[in-house]
């Protein structure tokens, strides 16, 4: 029988669900666990039966085959190329780093070494919006013409999730480290799904709003003031010449679910939650898409599709590296629009 892969996990915010979904796989062992707060990495350590817990890095990196980076923005590159020049695989939380230039240093330096690089662009895996590609794909809107999205997001809400931390709550809340819902949360998942759909983006103008200057945190008491948008709509152009819009509403607090709908010139595919719907003008009736029903759970679908990589060999399984430095491309240029109030161009990845 093959040796375990060791993972290591960096961070225990959401880090911590990691922990869950890889000791899910076959010949996977979660070997070490790291905090900045060393408490934290104990009690997580302690919590899932972890053999290391430690708050400096570079102890699991020397421990471990791969490691999962789910720390903030800001430290993605520094663990990753650390990780790189010691020979071990990398599985990324979004976005891949706080600008386009910590992105290609890594996803350059992966590829030079000949590790396993990939995102956790997880949406890719869910059964609607595999159909929905599968379906613009197979020309059932003919040529792309117009991409919308619309996400509604409550940031109290966010902030009271099971996994959140203090720690997290500073640096999700604060422009300055690459914060909010644009930059951080939803932002890169939008713009991946985007890019998988439709293709490169040339061009994007932005604008953003902060919408509450604080939130409540998980606990009571405590505030977090808020600099990070939380709000945006951003317009774009494909490189084919089809247009998008994508809408971050924070405000919605009626909730409701993510939409996408994709109009070509020979019918939409729209994806309403979890239901495809496909409309061409000959049909007075949407027809709803079957879905598949055998897939396993989106995020072990990913964590697997790593795994595999890493023990095989093969090269990198999407979403790589690269269309995490893709994503990133067109993140820094709608920051730069709503900046500037003027369009901007997407740098070529």
């Amino acid at each position: 029988m093959a040796e375990a892969i060791r993972v290591g996990v960096l961070g225990t915010g959401f880090g911590a669900f990691h922990v869950e979904v890889f000791q899910k796989l076959p010949g996977v062992e979660v070997a070490a666990v790291c905090s900045a707060q060393a408490a934290r990495a104990e009690a997580v350590a302690e919590r899932f039966g972890i053999g290391i817990a430690a708050n400096d890095y570079l102890t699991v990196i020397e421990n471990v085959d791969a490691v999962v980076i789910a720390t903030p923005p800001a430290l993605h590159v520094k663990m990753a190329l650390d990780a790189i020049a010691a020979g071990v695989h990398v599985f990324c939380e979004k976005p891949i780093a706080a600008n386009l230039a910590g992105a290609r240093q890594m996803r350059d330096a992966a590829a030079a070494a000949g590790v396993t690089g990939m995102m956790n662009f997880q949406q890719r895996f869910t059964p609607h919006y595999r159909r929905s590609a599968e379906l613009l794909a197979g020309g059932a809107a003919g040529t792309l013409q117009m991409a919308d999205m619309r996400v509604p997001m409550n940031p109290v809400s966010y902030m009271r999730l099971p996994l959140w931390s203090d720690s997290k709550a500073g640096w999700f809340a604060d422009a300055g480290q690459g914060g909010g819902l644009l930059a951080s949360s939803v932002g890169p998942h939008l713009v991946d799904l985007l890019l998988w759909h439709g293709g490169s983006i040339a061009e994007v103008a932005c604008r953003t709003i902060v919408s509450r200057a604080s939130v409540p945190l998980p606990g009571g008491g405590e505030m977090a003031n808020i600099t990070g948008e939380d709000g945006f709509v951003l317009f774009g152009r494909f490189a084919s010449g089809a247009l998008l819009t994508v809408r971050g509403v924070p405000v919605a607090h009626a909730g409701g679910a993510w939409t996408l709908q994709l109009d070509g010139d020979a019918g939409s595919v729209v994806v309403d939650g979890t239901r495809v719907l496909h409309y061409t003008e000959d049909a007075s009736e949407p027809t709803e898409a079957e879905l598949p029903t055998d897939l396993p759970d989106l995020r072990v679908a990913i964590a697997s599709h790593f795994i595999d990589a890493v023990r095989s060999g093969n090269p990198s399984p999407t979403p790589t590296l690269s269309d995490g430095v893709a994503s990133q491309a067109v993140l820094d240029a709608a920051l730069e629009s709503a900046q500037t109030g003027r369009w901007v161009e997407v740098e070529q990845p």
